[in-house]
C-alpha cells in the first residue's frame, strides 16, 4: 500500500490497478517484464514446472534509519511452529515450490543468501541467529557461509525463498531492487500475495501483448473465484 513512512524499505503489488488509473506510464513495461520469456525460462528451469505468477515487490533504501535485514526462511511465516517448519523444509528436499528473482535497477550489494540452505534444516549456529533470544539475534552479521550478491543494473539473482536469506537497507546506499515471485502452477497458494482482485478491473489487461496476457490467464483462472469470494 502507498505510504509507510520515511523508513519504509519494501513495497508490494507494483502492478496494482490504482497506480495506473489515470494512465500513468510503465504498466505495460512492468507486465511485459513479469512475462518475459527470458525470465520465464530461467525461473521455469529452477522450478521444473510451468510457472504461476505470485507477486511483485520493490526493495528500496530508507531515508533516515539504516538497518541490516533479519535472517529468515519464508517458511517461518507460513509455519510459525518450529517443528512443523522443520518438517516442511525436510519434505521439500531438492524440490523448489517457489522462486524469487531479484533484479537490480541500480548497483546493489544488498541481497544475502546462504547457498544450498533450502536443502536442509538450520545448523545450530544458524538457528541461534534466526530464532535465538526470541529472534533478537536475527540481524547478526556473523552468519557462516553467507554470500552477499553483487548486482549491476539489469543483473538478477534467483533463489529459493525457503533458504536462509535477507536484505540490507541503508539510508546512504541507494537501493532499487525489483523482485518477481513465481510458484509452480501445480502448487498454488491463495494468500495476501496472490490476492490481487484488481485483475478483475474491466480492461486491466487491455493493450498488453497477447503473449503477456496469455501468461496471466492461468493466474486469473486459478484465483479469480477466491478473489471474488474474499473481497465481496
Amino acid at each position: 500500500e502507498p505510504g509507510g513512512g520515511r523508513d519504509s524499505h519494501s513495497m508490494r503489488h507494483l502492478n496494482h490497478a490504482g497506480y495506473f488509473a489515470n494512465g500513468e506510464p510503465g504498466f505495460s513495461e512492468l507486465m511485459d517484464a513479469i512475462a518475459d520469456p527470458r525470465v520465464i525460462s530461467v525461473c521455469g528451469s529452477i522450478l521444473k514446472d510451468e510457472l504461476l505468477f505470485r507477486c511483485t515487490s520493490l526493495f528500496m533504501n530508507p531515508l533516515d534509519t539504516s538497518t541490516d535485514g533479519h535472517w529468515h526462511r519464508d517458511s517461518q511465516f507460513l509455519h510459525p511452529d518450529i517443528e512443523e517448519e522443520r518438517e516442511v523444509v525436510a519434505a521439500q528436499g531438492e524440490e523448489s515450490h517457489a522462486v524469487q528473482l531479484q533484479i537490480a535497477l541500480v548497483p546493489s550489494e544488498d541481497v544475502e543468501v546462504v547457498p544450498s540452505s533450502h536443502l536442509r534444516w538450520d545448523t545450530a549456529e544458524e538457528f541461534a541467529i534466526r530464532h535465538g533470544g526470541d529472534k533478537k539475534n536475527n540481524r547478526s552479521n556473523a552468519m557462516s557461509g553467507a554470500l552477499r550478491v553483487t548486482l549491476e543494473p539489469g543483473d538478477g539473482v534467483a533463489f529459493n525463498p525457503m533458504g536462509l536469506h535477507r536484505g540490507r537497507y541503508h539510508a546512504d546506499k541507494p537501493r532499487r531492487t525489483l523482485m518477481l515471485t513465481y510458484t509452480k502452477r501445480s502448487i498454488p497458494k491463495f494468500d495476501y500475495f496472490s490476492n490481487q482482485p484488481w485483475f478483475d478491473t474491466p480492461g486491466y489487461l487491455d493493450g498488453l501483448e497477447s503473449s503477456t496476457r496469455g501468461f496471466f490467464e492461468p493466474f486469473i483462472a486459478e484465483y479469480g473465484g477466491q478473489w471474488r469470494s474474499a473481497n465481496g
